[in-house]
């Protein structure tokens, strides 16, 4: 089966993805973008590619948009059984789906999350009714992605799910680190505290840290909250933490993913605090490691993965009593097996998996 997969940018988790994709298909990616504009370099890391990358020509502006006539020109000159377009959204890829669809090619519009916005001009709307509606079918990662497309006019009967995933199964963690273990790693990381609360992510206004950190810092501070991560909004937080004298809030930068797992497999709680998120695939890559999760609502990911009460809670705001109350009754909580159970259940070998399976139903019908 020879497929194109057309994606904005070569984010690690997506060349992890399409690495073990390959290995069941004759893949050719096409990358718009070298990186996102709010991407710290760091975040790209060398990896290497198991598939084919193809390069074209293009035009980047403004944070994320596109412009190339290079996809069609790449697609009139090669024969796929299936194209899959990652976005509707770039000037690149709307351009590259009209000819799509003037031509009568089947495509798979694939999607890494949704969330609809009801407050948006009635323009947009109709903008993204017009690309998401055209499309032949649909790979969508959870059921709110799944409404998401069908309010914005793909067929229900042409959505397939599959689990979303930047985890292989070597990753997660065989066992609990004991009690002493966790004490003896954390001062050998200079971490002391009674319990360890962690986050991760860009330090960008949509994150909500600013807000996390200014509740945070009246919670008892036997309760360390470490956010890993960089950011346009770093240096603010920094200050705001000076300023205040914030004792219990450290915020690490960016870190390797190794370290980034070292580090949750000594905390206790993995926090999100997100406004929005189309997905959230930090809050797998924290169950991954034994770590519940207390998580925003408005994030698909929490919806998807997380069971209050078992392996975490889902709170509506995190200046609240509610949040105060959760971060006491989850380390209680016996909740290792049942983070365990759910990283298993998303994984890259099962992500690439139902793929296979999806793309050879697609072609069959």
């Amino acid at each position: 089966m020879k497929v194109l997969i057309v994606f904005n940018h070569p984010a690690p988790y997506k060349i992890n993805f399409f690495n073990e994709l390959s290995k069941h298909i004759d893949l050719d990616v096409i990358f718009e973008r070298v990186k996102e504009r709010d991407r710290s370099k760091l975040f790209y890391s060398e990896k290497k590619c198991d598939f084919n990358v193809i390069s074209i020509k293009g035009i980047s502006f403004g944070n994320e948009n596109y412009y190339s006539n290079g996809i069609i020109k790449h697609i009139k000159h090669n024969q796929y059984d299936l194209i899959i377009m990652n976005g509707y959204s770039t000037l690149a890829e709307m351009k590259t789906i009209r000819y799509l669809n003037k031509h009568h090619i089947k495509y798979v519009l694939y999607i890494n999350g949704g969330i609809i916005n009801f407050n948006e001009p009635k323009w947009k709307k109709k903008l993204k009714t017009k690309y998401i509606s055209s499309a032949s079918y649909y790979f969508s990662p959870d059921k709110r992605s799944n409404d998401y497309l069908i309010y914005y006019g793909a067929n229900p009967n042409n959505i397939l799910n599959y689990p979303y995933s930047t985890i292989h199964e070597k990753e997660i963690l065989t066992n609990p680190l004991s009690i002493e273990e966790k004490k003896k790693r954390r001062i050998e990381n200079g971490i002391e505290c009674k319990n360890l609360f962690v986050s991760c992510g860009q330090l960008i206004k949509r994150k909500n840290y600013f807000e996390l950190i200014k509740v945070w810092k009246n919670i008892d501070k036997d309760n360390l909250l470490i956010i890993i991560g960089d950011g346009k909004e770093e240096n603010k937080y920094l200050k705001y933490i000076k300023d205040n004298d914030i004792k219990n809030v450290k915020i690490t930068g960016f870190l390797p993913r190794k370290q980034i797992f070292n580090l949750y497999q000594i905390s206790d709680v993995f926090v999100f605090s997100s406004n929005e998120d189309i997905y959230g695939h930090v809050i797998n890559e924290a169950l991954s490691q034994g770590l519940p999760v207390i998580s925003t609502p408005n994030v698909n990911a929490s919806q998807h993965l997380i069971k209050d009460g078992i392996n975490g809670y889902i709170v509506n705001n995190i200046d609240s009593d509610d949040f105060r109350q959760k971060i006491k009754d989850v380390l209680l909580l016996d909740t290792y097996n049942e983070c365990i159970k759910t990283a298993k259940e998303n994984t890259y070998e099962l992500m690439a998996n139902k793929f296979i399976q999806m793309l050879e139903g697609v072609l069959k019908r």
